[in-house]
């Protein structure tokens, strides 16, 4: 296993979206995440937390049901040796900044989306000397690099938007399977303004045009299709052949329809 593969990385988030999008982007770095979705889960570890190479704290409140603060408590018990990322998401975006910490934790002030999310964790990597090994984020033919939030195809090269991205990202992830329009909704940041409040608020629109843009129309192996209940379905299939066209002849070279002759005349 490389150095990168190595690194064992927690991870404590309490929403669903925090937890899942930090647990893709440590593994699409080739590191190990293991993942808690409660203050209790990670203290089960007791003193085998302290051999972590590092903590990332995602979406979760400052105390919990029991009165406990939350990222107080996981300081404690995994010592100052460790370094410390927090990456809440919920937040309205802001710059990263660095500020001290328990355990010299670097604080990341809200990434809204995946790519964000990517290059802050990345950075913090790097910040620790901790070499990554970037897997590359591909389904057969399309390949997505967050760093540039581009999709590649074939020979297309399609850069998208912070919320088509995302979107496209979700789908395959969960390719072979339905994905509703709730879980997609809530795979992507609350409290949008201006264009990407826009996408997200039409939802249908947007993913119409991602399947056109990324053509996920059978062509390429993979398609999209609707299904009932506001739910959407992305498939690997065999390349669909496109049926060849019949070539027109001219108009002028068509023989025009002999006037048809009474029979009284042919006497």
């Amino acid at each position: 296993m490389s150095r990168a593969a190595a690194r064992r990385a927690g991870v404590l988030a309490y929403s669903p979206r925090s937890r899942e999008l930090i647990r893709r982007v440590l593994r699409a770095l080739g590191h190990s995440p293991l993942v808690f979705t409660n203050l209790d889960e990670f203290l089960a570890l007791g003193p085998g937390a302290a051999n972590l190479d590092l903590l990332l704290l995602g979406d979760m409140p400052d105390t919990d049901s029991q009165g406990r603060a939350v990222a107080a408590c996981a300081h404690d018990l995994i010592g100052s040796a460790v370094p410390v990322l927090r990456v809440p998401m919920q937040q309205p975006g802001r710059a990263v900044r660095h500020r001290g910490a328990v355990g010299g934790g670097m604080v990341a002030t809200s990434p809204r989306y995946f790519s964000d999310l990517y290059r802050v964790i990345l950075s913090f990597l790097e910040s620790l000397g901790f070499a990554s090994t970037p897997r590359q984020l591909a389904w057969d033919r399309y390949a997505f690099h967050p760093t540039e939030r581009i999709v590649t195809f074939n020979d297309e090269k399609l850069k998208l938007d912070a919320v088509d991205f995302d979107i496209a990202l979700e789908l395959f992830h969960g390719a072979g399977r339905p994905v509703t329009g709730a879980w997609l909704t809530r795979m992507l940041p609350a409290g949008e303004h201006g264009a990407n409040w826009h996408r997200i608020d039409n939802l249908a629109c947007t993913i119409d045009d991602l399947r056109v843009a990324l053509a996920l129309d059978g062509s390429n192996g993979w398609a999209l299709e609707a299904l009932p209940g506001a739910a959407y379905r992305l498939e690997n299939r065999p390349p669909q052949r496109r049926q060849p066209t019949l070539a027109r002849a001219p108009l002028a070279a068509v023989p025009k329809p002999r006037r048809a002759v009474p029979a009284a005349d042919l006497g």
